[in-house]
């Protein structure tokens, strides 16, 4: 790897903190004089979306476009860039701060983000029907979800409904009639999405018309670069090709034209490429990431789960698959501080993946008939004031008391969305993150190293149970009024220990100074 030729270093101060960058390294947030800690964004290896831009507490950020990295190491954050590096200080907070940045870097993006993906329920096949999903699986699963009674706005197909990878049209033998399906969906209240990845396989129909017109990353004798991911070995697209754009779009736009409303662009990080690699733009690992991104952000329906510096966009974004566990890292413990991270990284519309984890292994080989129902009911209540709440297995037909409790949470999902229709417009318009940090809506005041508890908006303080076995929550309150569960009354500025059984989600709304 080239060495980066721009460096700005930043003695951190005591009581100081930086948020940003990988989100899924919010867990690791904030960065602070006693952080021994380094990212670089060219070398990620999980997938994640990521922003150049570190918001401090003490009211100053740096901001850095492309390939970059950063590093804590005694007291000394290191930035460095392939291009410049903005630093900026002498703000108030971290609110103004971070505002000055949104204001000036993030995206100016066109379109608007789909409102039924935030204000409503999505549902996806994923972990109910893995690779084996089917027109009729699909329609019943729909089914199943308006019998629930959830309200609900968008379904995502997930992998298995097409021939091939890289070989975009229907299954026939699972969707004969793809249309009609579709159709079905759409009287139902559906909107509907279908995966997509830019892997091509080399069975797939259009392989050799790729190869022959350059449209697949190539190796540096010629070749087609294959790929390891999660389902094998394949070809990649060379997205800074305009023979593979335009092959891509041609696809997918002759699903649009079936009734299909958007798309679920899967895989395409840096992870995936190499220094290696060869392609048309002659451009590094990011920029070819950053090229599918871009691809995927022309589509008004669109979710990525991993791009580069795509803050302030309206594609809806989604943590990395989650287990079905407690875990800190890589359970239900990683939503609260990773969600955070993503909206300071300008990732307003982040779904924190599908309620009971996303990860396909904790559903195979007959997990999927036992489950807890302590896990699941965390999750729920965790997702219920996201921005985005997802749902994939349906626990709702397997337990009548999961039944109701998502109900329980679908309707408080559907209480506040008057009030997310007001943060999506000011996410628009101004850049604020609809899941906000205590210390960015209540500055000075000891929260900017606070990731067990969020804001949605200025309102809602919700600290979810995150630790197994726990029936209480702990948490510090902001000066002013507070009204938990909306009902009983709160001063701020102390610590209060609150009841919180399964199936209560610990939630304050502020009542004023």
């Amino acid at each position: 790897m080239k060495k980066y030729n721009y460096i700005v270093k930043i003695s951190i101060n005591p009581d100081e903190g930086f948020w940003g960058g990988c989100v899924d390294d919010g867990v690791k947030m904030p960065l602070t004089d006693k952080s021994d800690y380094a990212y670089d964004c060219a070398a990620d290896t999980v997938g994640n979306p990521y922003t150049g831009l570190l918001v401090s507490n003490k009211g100053r950020y740096a901001y850095f476009r492309g390939a970059s990295s950063i590093t804590v190491h005694g007291g000394m954050l290191t930035v460095s860039s392939y291009e410049d590096i903005v630093y900026k200080d002498g703000f108030n907070d971290f609110r103004s701060a971070y505002l000055d940045a949104a204001k000036e870097f993030f995206d100016k993006d066109e379109l608007s983000v789909p409102k039924e993906l935030l204000l409503k329920p999505q549902f996806c096949t994923w972990t109910e029907c893995g690779v084996n999903v089917t027109a009729d699986k699909t329609i019943d699963y729909a089914k199943s979800v308006s019998r629930a009674g959830y309200s609900h706005g968008v379904i995502i197909i997930d992998d298995g409904w097409m021939n091939d990878y890289g070989d975009w049209t229907f299954n026939a033998e699972k969707f004969p009639d793809p249309a009609k399906t579709i159709k079905t969906l759409h009287e139902a209240g559906f909107k509907v999405m279908l995966w997509v990845v830019p892997f091509v396989n080399k069975t797939a129909k259009d392989y050799n018309l790729l190869l022959k017109n350059n449209a697949l990353i190539r190796d540096e004798s010629g070749n087609a670069a294959l790929k390891t991911w999660w389902n094998g070995r394949s070809a990649l697209l060379d997205m800074t090709s305009e023979f593979a754009v335009n092959w891509l779009k041609k696809e997918l736009n002759a699903l649009l034209a079936l009734g299909a409303d958007g798309f679920k662009f899967d895989a395409g990080g840096v992870r995936f490429y190499s220094e290696s690699d060869v392609n048309e733009a002659n451009t590094d690992v990011v920029g070819e990431s950053r090229a599918y991104a871009d691809f995927a952000y022309s589509y008004h329906y669109t979710e990525l789960k991993e791009c580069v510096n795509f803050g302030g966009g309206h594609a809806v974004t989604r943590l990395r698959d989650k287990r079905r566990n407690f875990d800190l890292t890589e359970g239900l413990g990683a939503l609260v501080p990773n969600m955070i991270q993503a909206g300071i990284c300008g990732y307003f519309y982040c779904c924190a993946d599908m309620i009971g984890g996303g990860q396909i292994s904790d559903f195979i080989s007959g997990k999927d008939k036992t489950f807890d129902y302590e896990t699941i009911s965390r999750f729920c209540e965790c997702s219920a004031l996201m921005p985005c709440m997802q749902f994939s297995h349906a626990y709702w037909n397997k337990d009548e008391n999961v039944k109701e409790l998502f109900a329980k949470y679908v309707a408080l999902h559907d209480e506040v969305s008057e009030y997310k229709k007001e943060l999506i417009s000011a996410a628009e318009k101004h850049r604020e993150p609809i899941l906000r940090s205590l210390e960015y809506v209540f500055p000075h005041q000891g929260f900017y190293a606070e990731k067990t508890a969020f804001m949605l908006g200025n309102r809602y303080l919700v600290a979810p149970v995150t630790e197994q076995g726990k029936t209480q929550k702990t948490v510090t309150l902001p000066k002013g009024k507070w009204l938990y569960l909306g009902k009983t009354g709160y001063t701020g500025g102390k610590t209060v220990t609150v009841s919180a059984p399964v199936g209560t989600l610990p939630y304050f709304v502020y009542d004023g100074e």
